[in-house]
């Protein structure tokens, strides 16, 4: 890949997923219009078609190779950044923009006009040729969601909302259908409906109803009234401009350009509903004051600030919504006549969240309008928390109705009750799901290996949102049938009912597989940032300790390592009556044998104590001297010639040695036998 390319890929990375759309919807749309704008505005040379189109591996079986592989460079070094395939995403998006009846092709022809976009003939790029691009798009919405917000909420339909004609072609369409003239718009539209006090947000489909009652499509692009006509592709616009809705907080413009958006959450601790703000940026201080006295202090090290200032959540506050403007930060929350708590991992409490997880408890409110519909939703679908709670709770929003603890096992079925009921519900869809992948699970060492789990702690494997039917899920290559009805109902399925043993394991589903590994225990070795010991110079180490550098870390001392000689290991005997080490610089130490660990019994509890124990010697010679039943035995260890005069205590080195003169006849202790007596004259 040449320059222009990664430029390319990174003022469209800034441009549509930067972090000023954190908590907002992104679209991205890309026409022949966008493309002139970002060349000039960014003082690009190259036009995007022709940087991706010298790419191309042409009249091969995948076209579009080099541009995977130079994402999966780029996901090696940055595994956080954006998927480096924009440039080629944009241009399929460019290529839906066009797709219009023409001389040459009809409206619904979509692939001609891709590959005349990119290789100046309609008929190069066919649709057999396709399938890495629409795999590349959900792996930019796996990417996306994974940032939780920060890089701005995903509008990308999941596969099994796509038309069953449009299954490979219809995530560029979703992007196609909202121009940036329709989303500057579509405030002006939301407001002129709240206006009329209707329950907020509506569903997709009503906002849809009420374009056509009033006569508002006329202020649209050409792509959102064609999709508007198209029986396919209107429930794909519906819920595109429903999310829009639901995130709307009430301001001018959906995002505003360089500001950042810090999210009110319902927070409900100790019998009381306050507000905690989730600010999803990279820079996160510690305090922010914003108009009329708000304040926002950082809770931790977290993404969540306390707040004060503001009046508590009560019926006014939630169906309104709120506002707080400060220097270049927002600080809102939408209208909504419906309001969901779930225990926040973070927080530690109930707190608000923007949908259903099934197999989670839930805490349910509704205003007076929505009752109704929570009410058919829960028949539907709920597993428990069906009836509302008539106590008199103080802390619920007067008029307000309660049901708790909502509970859905059956993800399939909730997502079809959502789809039936719509109205003020029909936008708490579970997250839509991508990929295969494991979630959860106790990590055993995340630094020696993220996919390795504690033994009886393994993950659950969550599955994509496809079709049923499209695959059977299998654990090292075997279905297991204490997983079928929890991939029935949708919900995650858990792994560790299946008691693995330890070791390497695979998980597939529609031909995808991830792996991971499950053990008992892991060394983790621990890691310093500074390393303090002994400098060593000409085989002397230095009186006092200090903290190393890079140069004096090659031939320092360090715990019990030398790093500049090589350690001498021996075997001693626990039930010695004495050990002792006569050095040849005449220096004497007394060896113990080391306390049998607590552990040692509990788990080995049939082994008899070792005889010997370990004693390393570092960078020292001398001779090792045990005395079992009133006789000494010794043998050298880099025993070196002796010279006892200078350090140590000579007087007791040498009676130390005198005592066991009859330890060995080897010459080199006779040396040490001789120096001792030459010591003691």
């Amino acid at each position: 890949m040449d320059h222009s390319y990664q430029v390319w890929q990174d003022v469209l990375a800034e441009e549509f997923f930067g972090r000023q759309h954190a908590g907002h919807p992104t679209l991205f749309y890309v026409d022949d219009d966008v493309e002139r704008d970002l060349r000039h505005g960014y003082g690009l040379e190259e036009p995007l078609p022709s940087c991706v189109s010298r790419f191309l591996r042409l009249g091969t079986a995948d076209p579009y190779s080099a541009l995977d592989e130079y994402r999966w460079r780029q996901w090696k070094q940055d595994k956080q950044g954006v998927p480096a395939f924009l440039p080629l995403l944009a241009c399929s998006v460019i290529a839906a923009s066009r797709m219009m009846n023409d001389l040459n092709h009809r409206a619904t022809t979509y692939h001609a006009r891709f590959s005349e976009l990119l290789t100046g003939d309609d008929k190069q790029l066919g649709s057999q040729n396709y399938e890495p691009i629409s795999r590349m798009w959900q792996v930019l919405a796996s990417w996306q969601h994974s940032q939780r917000g920060a890089r701005g909420l995903c509008t990308l339909p999941a596969p099994a909302d796509l038309p069953s004609n449009r299954s490979m072609i219809g995530f560029a369409q979703s992007q196609a259908l909202l121009s940036g003239a329709d989303r500057s718009f579509l405030p002006r539209l939301f407001r002129s409906l709240r206006e009329h006090g209707t329950t907020w947000p509506l569903p997709g489909d009503a906002l849809l109803a009420q374009i056509e009652i009033r006569g508002m499509e006329q202020h649209l692009s050409k792509n959102f009234r064609n999709a508007l006509a198209e029986n396919d592709f209107r429930p794909l616009l519906a819920k595109l401009i429903g999310n829009y809705a639901a995130s709307w907080d009430g301001s001018d413009e959906l995002v505003p350009t360089g500001v950042t958006r810090a999210e009110l959450v319902v927070r409900l601790d100790a019998g009381r509903l306050s507000w905690v703000a989730r600010l999803r940026s990279a820079e996160q201080p510690e305090r922010i004051d914003l108009a009329g006295g708000v304040v926002l202090d950082r809770l931790g090290d977290t993404a969540y600030y306390e707040v004060t200032g503001l009046p508590t959540p009560d019926a006014n506050t939630l169906s309104k919504g709120i506002r707080r403007n400060g220097d270049g930060l927002v600080l809102s929350r939408p209208a909504a006549s419906v309001l969901v708590l779930a225990r926040d991992d973070v927080l530690g409490v109930w707190a608000g969240t923007d949908g259903f997880r099934p197999g989670e408890a839930h805490v349910v409110l509704a205003d007076p309008a929505a009752r109704r519909d929570v009410q058919r939703l829960l028949d539907r679908a709920a597993t428990s928390g069906r009836s509302a709670d008539t106590g008199k709770l103080a802390w619920v929003p007067q008029g307000w109705s309660l049901h708790k603890p909502v509970v859905f096992n059956d993800t399939v079925t909730l997502r079809a009750a959502l789809k039936e009921v719509q109205g003020a519900v029909g936008l708490l869809e579970p997250p839509v799901q991508f990929k295969l992948r494991l979630e959860g699970g106790l990590r055993l060492a995340p630094s020696l290996d993220r996919n390795l789990y504690l033994r009886g702690g393994e993950p659950q494997v969550v599955l994509p949102d496809t079709a049923e039917g499209t695959g059977v899920l299998l654990v090292d290559g075997k279905e297991r049938p204490e997983l079928r009805k929890a991939v029935a109902a949708g919900r995650p399925a858990p792994l560790a009912v299946l008691r693995l043993e330890p070791g390497r394991h695979t998980v597939s589903y529609a031909g995808a597989t991830i792996e991971f590994a499950t053990a008992d225990q892991a060394l983790v070795e621990p890691k310093a940032d500074t390393v303090c010991g002994f400098t060593v110079g000409d085989g002397a180490a230095s009186a006092t300790p200090c903290v190393l550098d890079e140069g004096a870390l090659a031939a320092g001392v360090t715990g019990a390592t030398s790093r500049d000689a090589e350690t001498a290991m021996e075997l001693c005997r626990r039930d010695a009556d004495e050990v002792l080490f006569a050095a040849a610089d005449g220096r004497l130490w007394t060896l113990r044998a080391p306390d049998q660990p607590d552990w040692w019994t509990e788990r080995l509890p049939d082994t008899p104590a070792p005889l010997r124990f370990e004693a390393g010697f570092h960078g020292i010679g001398g001779w090792l001297l045990e005395r079992r039943n009133g006789r000494w035995k010794g043998r050298p260890v880099n025993p070196g010639t002796p010279n006892p005069r200078n350090t140590g205590n000579p007087r007791a080195w040498a009676q130390a040695v005198l005592n066991a003169q009859q330890a060995s006849v080897e010459p080199s202790w006779a040396a040490y036998v001789q120096a001792a007596k030459e010591l003691n004259r």
